[in-house]
């Protein structure tokens, strides 16, 4: 395996869905569902918008878990807490969701409604976790489990150019896995 790098196997950044930090969640949406129709078979759907600033440099990502929580935030307990805090999620954006969930009324059309207006950059999960494109797989498979991260954005020279998916190294795992010759 080592002698796959990340660039092997990463979703260059052009393929991967992406949206301005100063759009909508409703934008965000359609540009993911959008980007989903593009998909060839081999390769998994998109569990993330990548968000980039005004000069196309990749800030953040908008998880399906960012989403949710913008949905139903009184949901949201003490333990559930350290988890967003790991997410990225800002404690300003958690107050403000809190103090909004009231007009929510508790009807899944209303929460919607409400989310469609937040703005990306409010409800983005900032990016920390980076790979270089000449690494191992072996390196992306420890960053991958010890930060249980679901993607790596991945860098050239410190620019971003791609994406490294959970899905797509654990299929390169598990064709190892079936290979007979693999003892």
């Amino acid at each position: 395996m080592d002698s796959k790098t990340v660039g092997d196997v990463m979703l260059p950044l052009e393929e991967y869905a992406t949206i301005g930090k100063d759009r909508t969640l409703r934008d965000a949406v359609r540009a993911l569902n959008k980007a989903q129709l593009g998909l060839t078979y081999d390769r998994h759907q998109h569990r993330a918008i990548l968000v980039l600033d005004r000069a196309g440099t990749v800030v953040g990502k908008l998880t399906h878990w960012a989403i949710l929580c913008s949905l139903e935030p009184e949901l949201l307990g003490q333990g559930d807490m350290a988890s967003l805090d790991r997410a990225g999620l800002s404690p300003e954006f958690l107050d403000r969701l809190r103090s909004n969930a009231r007009s929510f009324g508790g009807s899944i059309n209303r929460m919607c409604k409400v989310a469609a207006r937040v703005r990306v950059a409010d409800a983005m999960v900032p990016i920390g976790e980076s790979i270089t494109e000449d690494a191992p797989l072996s390196e992306a498979i420890q960053q991958f489990v010890l930060l249980h991260a679901q993607s790596l954005l991945v860098r050239r020279g410190g620019k971003a150019v791609g994406i490294l998916r959970l899905s797509d190294v654990f299929e390169e795992v598990a064709d190892r896995i079936r290979e007979d010759d693999v003892v």
